[in-house]
């Protein structure tokens, strides 16, 4: 990525060229905008020939009267050429915007879809959301401004032009206006630019935030960390807060000094206007053109103020979404890139070196061949390469030296998309989408057929769970999977990988999360399924190797040795090691012994490693440690921290590419000359986090009524001090020009110009007092919705999409606070300005202010027409983009899947359909506006044409005098500005409204878990869980996923259940943790319904490692930390120690403070469950759940752990889930599951002198042979056998 800073012409060059796609829409939006400003100067001449006319002497005449009427018809033609110039602007503006956010998002998204494996690691998720949300829509709100601006500026001009002509001495006062209003938009620029740029980098990392909390809810919950999660979302929304009005206070000042400017240039014009009309030098028409062109300029310095602020944060925007546009993969196809060859093909890894920054590799000199057609097992401890291994062959990564070929060529020199199209793979993590299981099956084949689909569901044994679901193959799955247990992810992962019928299959622990009953079935149909086929395992169970013609050993990256499995179990004492843990091995050799890696220094002061809490500092020239890093800072939160430096494991650290436009020492040296972001919402906290079941407008603005209502005030008084003006200039005409008295001219004058500076300090007081309140209300917002979010249960998360419930936390909460920031401020004031003028017109002549009035009814006629068609398009719209934003939010996590399935075009047009439909909504919505706004401009413009004829006729008849019809005029803008406005403030208030109504569903949303009346205090738990007649459904699904559940565990007991995939194990521990209440019966805790116990205090007592080991971004202290950030250094470090973690975090750069990458994307999924490990052990919890926690840990790691957890659980009682039984035998108790429902009850050794359910699990887990031999249950045992033939037959096809 460039580090410079780009240039102001490059970002809009290059916002041009996505302009010149749509030249039509382009070309046609300035054109209208062009030729309107054209035909605005010429109404303001028609207007003084007709003054004149009726001024000059022979006016009462009848020709003269005559005379009139063929002008006011040209003024009414004007206003409808006007009113279709205007439609045609809008619209086509409307369009063009909307169709550049379309391309924009279009290619951030095909941008993301081909980042290589070190681009995705680096990817900051709520910020790449950012981009997509905030920064198009940023770009979008630009381009629709752009045409009026533009158009806006030609008016400025040739106005200028206009009075030079008429008067070059009055045409000085507009020019003397034009150095200051320089000096304050240069001024403007300097500041605003970087207070923008650094707001929005804020509020990037408070969008990361959520992003990172809603993402790893389980452990948030698993640990009893919402409190903290949000006291760390309001940190970060205090901050956001600071620079935003940091911004504010510069808009304030720059804005109010930008609209009195052009304020005395009109008190000039009457002063100066007034002495040349008194000599005979201008004419009363001439005067009222000149007011009038010094009014149209005030629109223009309006935009361009509007345009320093809209185009200062659009730059930022801009420059953020092209950065993500270029990024360019460092995997790409090189210029010769040849066809993969036919047949078989061999693997071959030559001298091949690899890590995830090249000062640390994983790999070191790697030598592999995988024969073509051979099956070949990977096996090693965590850390040592495996899952590494397997990502170079689709070319996520290029290896650093050395080669890697298929079938014969160096991977590099194919095409890479003829490479992963060879390849079928499952992921150590079972990442699905959120769409039917037909579709995730078909993901890699989105044309096969309903059987081929089923062959491949039921060859990974899947086909039995998905009949049952309630709608079969068409069941929707929640977001990445989560809706299905983690067997049941990994058999659909497997059926996706199997249907793609590949050459080279790499099964990456494929079936870790799988109860060993399946896992043999599934094994002996994968013997003929990878018959002929290339493929490698990385395997951490004995039964995965059985399918295996060779393995290979990995250490330290390299292969230590490699063989067939009765050759190793003879010559390596590490393979025995990682098979069988502990007292297996025949030379009896310890676990910890083969296991570990020379601590890079043992000096240990006060319990604390030295050499591993220090941190290697970027600048160093030799990479060599410059001192003693400060461990625990960091905030520890799930989103604190950015990773940085690359680990040992599966990628490199997060951070760098997209943290942002980058930070140049130019823009930083701006950013530092800004003065200090102090500012405080001055918010009562707890009243902002506190439930609202009840929440709705009128309740979120009670707290801030009073500085609300103060900035109504003072923007409202701004309001009406702008409508004295034209009052005072009726008096200057008619008093002093009139009567030829000089000093009530100069008495005026000063009248005027001391009302305009007081208005200029009540403008500036009253943007600062609303812009303040909106941004305080938006705080409070975020942290509301923020704060109910951690409240609401897990079935929420199920059923909303991460993206959904992102787009109420940034669009939704951004309209609404914009909306009642400034709409609704604006909304007041026009209605106030409305009445004013009324009244003034009223008090200045009643009878002409009659010809306004007749227009009321039609304009509220054209308002009611607009609401109605626009209010269904909008809601529409905002439902629409919902969809935009979660599809993308998915893809970017799924990247990695979409990739090696091919799937980039495919998920590209999907998200692009969904992208024009939302296009398509806002588009129709646009063309109502574009109608209405213009209408309403068509009739202050019509009913200005009609005050023209009416007025002139009783001037020239002496019953109105010029005073008074120039300052009719100038109120005449007044008049229909308001309701103006107000249609324009509508688009904000259904944005706003839509917002509203979806934040108060979120709001209002129970919790499926919710504290009692009065909730019991939790100070220690004894461990005792009692579990009467419980029944539990997910969604309230008539499948109950648990039933008639009756368990007592007593205190310190060590308990494992076991049964096959989705027999309800994982839902037993989220009831124990309270994830979930069940629907009849109860859960307790040393014999208290866990419902009357305080939630948070209850779950701080738990210790909870999930099936995903989620880890916060941030240091490895800080991830085991997390359920008590203020853990010492000591304490963290025993907790790694006393579940074998120690060691492998010995072996990363900077130990304890080595980064963590977004989701621990960084490390393996063995490194990750070991941290996660460590994490539950730092809080000494009194309740020990563990959701198959050394799933994707090889046997001796395991054992290690185990061995561990059994030392350390003496005292506490611990629930594991268990596939591998070797961990189940060490409990003190099995709970054996089977459709929900525990079939049997006892120590190891019971069940299996009992020849049951276990004993059949037992005997296919040791002999890593289809149990279906030994089993008594022939009938199902028939059915299966039957099913898995029939996927041979079609599958292996």
């Amino acid at each position: 990525m460039p580090t410079a800073e780009p240039t102001t012409a490059s970002w809009i060059r290059r916002l041009l060229g996505y302009c010149l796609r749509h030249r039509l829409d382009l070309f046609g939006a300035f054109a209208a905008a062009l030729a309107d400003a054209v035909v605005s100067v010429a109404v303001p001449l028609v207007i003084k020939h007709v003054i004149d006319l009726v001024s000059a002497p022979a006016a009462n005449s009848v020709g003269h009267r005559n005379s009139i009427t063929p002008w006011v018809l040209v003024l009414i033609g004007a206003a409808l050429v006007q009113y279709a110039l205007t439609f045609i602007r809008r619209y086509l503006a409307g369009r063009l915007s909307l169709d550049v956010q379309y391309d924009l998002r279009g290619d951030v998204f095909t941008s993301l879809q081909r980042l290589d494996g070190a681009a995705q690691d680096a990817l900051q998720t709520g910020q790449v959301v950012s981009r997509s949300i905030s920064d198009v829509g940023l770009v979008q709100g630009l381009l629709a401004f752009l045409p009026a601006l533009t158009g806006n500026v030609l008016l400025f001009v040739i106005s200028l032009i206009a009075m030079l002509w008429l008067s070059p001495l009055l045409t000085l006062v507009a020019f003397a206006i034009a150095p200051a209003l320089w000096f304050v938009a240069l001024a403007s620029r300097r500041d605003l630019f970087p207070a923008n740029w650094v707001a929005q980098q804020q509020a990037g990392n408070l969008v990361g935030h959520v992003e990172a909390a809603v993402t790893g809810v389980r452990v948030v919950k698993g640990f009893g960390q919402e409190q903290r999660e949000v006291r760390e979302l309001s940190a970060q929304a205090r901050a956001l807060f600071a620079m935003r009005m940091r911004v504010v206070r510069f808009q304030a000042k720059y804005s109010s000094a930008l609209t009195a400017i052009p304020g005395l240039g009109q008190v000039g014009v009457l002063l100066l206007g007034g002495w040349l009309a008194l000599h005979g030098q201008i004419t009363i028409g001439t005067f009222l053109a000149f007011s009038t062109y010094l009014g149209q300029l005030v629109g223009p310095v309006r935009q361009v103020t509007a345009l320093l602020t809209i185009g200062q944060q659009a730059r930022a925007g801009v420059e953020r979404v092209l950065e993500v546009i270029d990024s360019s993969p460092a995997v790409v196809d090189s210029p010769d890139a040849r066809d993969i060859p036919p047949g078989p093909l061999e693997l071959r890894f030559d001298d091949v070196s690899f890590g995830y920054t090249r000062s640390e590799p994983v790999l070191r000199g790697l030598d592999l061949t995988v024969r073509a057609g051979e099956t070949v097992a990977i096996v090693g401890g965590s850390g040592s390469g495996k899952s590494t291994l397997a990502m170079l062959v689709p070319r996520f990564y290029d290896v650093h030296s050395g080669a890697l070929s298929i079938g014969g060529v160096d991977v590099r020199q194919l095409r890479l998309a003829d490479v992963r199209a060879a390849i079928g793979m499952v992921f150590e993590d079972s990442f699905l989408f959120s769409d039917t299981i037909a579709a995730n099956i078909a993901y890699g084949r989105p044309g096969a057929s309903q059987d081929e689909i089923v062959a491949a569901a039921e060859a990974a044994e899947a086909a039995g769970f998905i009949t049952e679901l309630p709608e079969g193959y068409d069941t929707l799955v929640g977001e990445r999977g989560l809706t299905l247990s983690g067997g049941q992810r990994q058999r659909i992962a497997l059926a996706r990988a199997l249907l793609t019928r590949p050459r080279i299959m790499l099964l990456d622990d494929a079936t870790s999360a799988i109860d060993p009953r399946v896992e043999s079935e599934i094994l002996a149909t994968l013997r003929h399924l990878i018959a002929g086929r290339t493929t490698v395992l990385v395997a951490h169970r004995r039964s995965t190797l059985a399918l295996a013609d060779r393995i290979a050993v990995l250490e330290h990256g390299r292969v230590a040795d490699i063989g067939t499995f009765e050759e190793l179990m003879v010559r390596s004492p590490l393979f025995r090691l990682l098979l069988g843990g502990p007292g297996d091995d025949a030379e009896g050799i310890d676990a910890g012994e083969l296991c570990q890696d020379a601590e890079p220094s043992t000096t240990v002061v006060g319990g604390v490693t030295i050499a591993l809490w220090q941190r290697r500092l970027p600048d160093s020239p030799d990479g060599s440690l410059n001192g003693v890093a400060v461990a625990g800072t960091s905030t520890g939160s799930l989103a604190a921290g950015r990773a940085g430096v690359a680990g040992a494991g599966g990628g490199p650290g997060g951070g760098g590419m997209l943290d942002g436009v980058p930070a140049t020492p130019e823009l930083l040296a701006k950013v530092a000359a800004l003065p200090p972001a102090t500012d405080h919402p001055a918010v009562d906290e707890a009243q902002a986090q506190a439930s609202d079941e009840k929440f709705g407008l009128r309740r979120l603005l009670a707290p801030l009524k009073l500085p609300f209502a103060l900035g109504i005030v003072l923007i409202g008084l701004d309001a009406l001090l702008q409508l004295v003006l034209p009052s005072l200039i009726r008096t200057g005409i008619d008093r002093g020009v009139g009567e030829h008295h000089v000093q009530v001219l100069f008495i005026v004058s000063a009248i005027a110009l001391g009302v305009l500076v007081f208005d200029w300090g009540v403008s500036a007081a009253g943007q600062w007092m609303t812009g303040r309140t909106g941004e305080r209300l938006l705080y409070t917002l975020r942290v509301k919705a923020f704060a109910h979010l951690q409240r609401l249960s897990l079935d929420f998360y199920e059923r909303e999409l991460a993206g959904r419930i992102m787009t109420r936390m940034t669009t939704d909460v951004d309209a609404l606070s914009n909306f009642l920031q400034t709409g609704l401020a604006t909304a007041l004031i026009s209605v106030l300005t409305l009445v004013g003028v009324l009244i003034a017109l009223l008090v200045l002549d009643a009878e002409l202010a009659l010809v306004l009035v007749v227009a009321l009814p039609i304009l509220l006629a054209a308002t009611w027409a607009f609401r109605r068609a626009a209010v269904p398009a909008y809601v529409e719209a905002r439902e629409r983009v919902s969809t935009v934003n979660a599809q993308f939010q998915e893809n970017v996590a799924g990247v990695r899947v979409a990739q090696v399935f091919s799937r980039e075009q495919h998920n590209t047009r999907r998200f692009l359909g969904a992208a024009s439909d939302y296009r398509n909504s806002r588009l129709r919505a646009q063309g109502y506006i574009a109608a209405y706004f213009p209408f309403v401009q068509f009739l202050a413009d019509v009913s200005g044409a009609a005050v023209l004829g009416f007025g002139a006729h009783r001037l020239s008849h002496g019953t109105l005098t010029a005073g008074a019809l120039i300052a009719f005029f100038l109120y005449l803008d007044a008049f229909f500005s308001p309701v103006q406005q107000l249609s324009q403030v509508f688009d904000g208030y259904q944005q706003a409204s839509v917002g509203l109504s979806r934040l108060e569903d979120l709001l209002r949303a129970p919790t499926g878990t919710p504290n009692a009346e009065h909730p019991r205090p939790v100070d220690h738990l004894r461990g005792e869980i009692t579990m009467a007649g419980v029944r539990f459904a997910y969604n309230h699904s008539d499948a109950p996923a648990v039933r008639d559940i009756d368990l007592r565990v007593p205190a310190g007991q060590s308990v494992a259940l076991v049964g096959r995939t989705g027999a309800g194990k994982s839902t037993v521990v989220k009831l124990i943790a309270r994830f979930y209440d069940p629907i009849e019966g109860s859960v307790r805790a040393d014999g208290v319904d866990l419902r009357a116990m305080d939630l948070a205090d209850y779950r701080r007592h738990l210790g909870f490692v999930p099936q995903e080991a989620y880890l916060s971004p941030g240091s490895i202290r800080d991830a085991i930390a997390y359920g008590r950030p203020e853990a010492t250094d000591r304490e963290v470090e025993r907790a790694a120690r006393a579940v074998g973690a120690h060691d492998m975090i010995a072996t990363l750069s900077e130990g304890y403070l080595h980064e963590v990458g977004e989701r621990g994307r960084n490390l393996s999924a063995g490194q990750r469950q070991l941290i996660a490990l460590a994490r539950a052990e730092l809080v000494d919890p009194d309740i020990l759940l563990l959701d198959e926690a050394t799933a994707a840990l090889d046997l001796a790691s395991e054992a290690v752990v185990t061995e561990a957890t059994q030392r350390l659980s003496r005292h506490r009682t611990t629930v594991t889930v268990a596939h591998r039984l070797t961990t189940a035998a060490r409990a003190d108790r099995i709970l054996v599951m089977s459709e929900g429902r525990i079939v049997e009850d006892g120590p190891h050794e019971e069940l299996l002198s009992r020849d049951g359910t276990y004993a059949a699990l037992w005997r296919a887990y040791i002999s890593g042979s289809d149990a279906t031999d030994e089993s008594s249950d022939g009938a199902e045992l028939a059915d299966v056998a039957g099913a898995v033939t029939h996927a041979r037959t079609v599958v292996s096809d």
